[in-house]
């Protein structure tokens, strides 16, 4: 199985691992930014001002204190209600710290691109990417159960790529030139367990594609099985065909959605979606423990993907993304066998009998309602974030 194309090349020569939210994830944040010794790109779309979000930003603060140059670039939309006191902290500390894109920003509504990926990384040596935002919900607390996620800690040759592409992110026009960010990885390090991955982006504004690009040609390679976790899964047109021709093939699918989430309205029009994919024979399942926010997929226990990326044109034109696409057999069926276990614990299948009797006519309405509203949405975001003639997809 490829999934590459000319522009997607993936490198071997790195050491992964995988990390699911709750504490080992926070845990491993931390011990990375202890660990910082030159300087850390921090960039999310949430840090809340709870135990979890102030745990974090100590940590930072003690390595801006022990010299260790600090860029933290938090979303104006994702990130927007902490404290004055707060922020003068993390700027006297000497943490460079800005918001991205707080334009068009009202209370409770946004129409501007979003900066929606979750990465850290440190001295150009380690990096952690994946699709937790930084608050107690994600890291769980006494009888409530993190919301599901996962991250990959990624060490070898792709930092390089990982610190071009935040870098990009950070150092916008008109920024300070004493602010801007200069540091270049010289020598990366290969590694014996030789990995084999590649971080794909999605910037629509800077026609960057890869992850709808990966995902796609996931859909049409697929020979065997898939999985798609998605926390927020309202595929286009052109995705919904591909899943079909999966499923005519014979390819066995499993699409994980949340029971409960934290979405109403994007849930309802997930709902609506369901005639569809049952009767392609698609399976669903929904995750009962807690609200479901992960975006991953396994492919034929061969490749996988694990980051920000939901399956929604949201992602695709209105969110900067970022994903690790990995290529390896051993790492995937381990991936797999995790996610397998949590279909069998923590999930419950849902058949066309019980969705059929779930379809009352309000549900059938709402989720109509749900669906058209976020389509038009959908269009909106574009029309604000297109920029140029609109690229080619292959």
């Amino acid at each position: 199985m490829k999934i590459r194309s000319p522009e997607i090349e993936y490198r071997s020569g790195h050491q992964v691992k995988l990390i699911q939210s709750g504490e080992s994830f926070f845990a491993s944040v931390e011990d990375v930014i202890d660990a910082a010794k030159h300087f850390i790109h921090f960039q999310t779309y949430i840090i809340d001002e709870d135990e979890t979000g102030i745990r974090i930003i100590n940590a930072l603060i003690r390595a801006a204190k022990r010299g260790v140059r600090i860029y933290l670039l938090l979303d104006a939309f994702g990130t927007k209600y902490l404290s004055n006191e707060l922020i003068n902290s993390i700027e006297e500390s000497g943490i460079l710290f800005r918001f991205f894109s707080p334009t068009f920003i009202t209370k409770g509504f946004q129409l501007s691109l979003r900066l929606h990926s979750k990465v850290v990384i440190v001295d150009g040596e380690v990096a952690i990417i994946g699709g937790m935002n930084y608050a107690n919900r994600y890291h769980g607390f006494d009888s409530k159960k993190a919301w599901l996620d996962f991250a990959v800690l990624i060490k070898g040759p792709e930092c390089v790529q990982i610190l071009s592409i935040i870098k990009k992110l950070w150092n916008k026009k008109f920024l300070p030139k004493e602010e801007r960010s200069h540091e270049i990885i010289y020598t990366p390090v290969l590694y014996d367990e030789n990995f084999k991955l590649k971080v794909l982006q999605n910037n629509w504004y800077r026609n960057k594609i890869e992850i709808l690009r990966s995902y796609r040609t996931a859909l049409k390679q697929a020979q065997t099985r898939m999985i798609i976790m998605a926390s927020y899964f309202l595929p286009g047109r052109n995705e919904r065909k591909l899943l079909k021709n999966a499923s005519l093939r014979g390819v066995d699918i499993t699409i994980v959605l949340a029971a409960e989430s934290d979405a109403p309205m994007f849930d309802r029009a997930t709902h609506f979606l369901y005639d569809f994919i049952l009767q392609n024979k698609i399976k669903i399942y929904e995750y009962l423990p807690s609200n479901l926010h992960a975006k991953v997929a396994t492919v034929d226990g061969k490749w996988c993907t694990i980051g920000s990326y939901n399956m929604n044109h949201i992602s695709d034109y209105a969110s900067i993304e970022i994903n690790v696409g990995i290529l390896n057999e051993e790492f995937t069926q381990k991936f797999e066998e995790v996610l397998r276990n949590i279909i069998q614990n923590d999930c419950h299948q849902i058949t066309i009998e019980e969705h059929s009797r779930r379809r009352t006519w309000f549900f059938r309405l709402s989720g109509w309602f749900s669906y058209q509203m976020i389509r038009l949405m959908m269009r909106i975001m574009y029309q604000l974030t297109t920029k140029k003639k609109k690229p080619h997809i292959a």
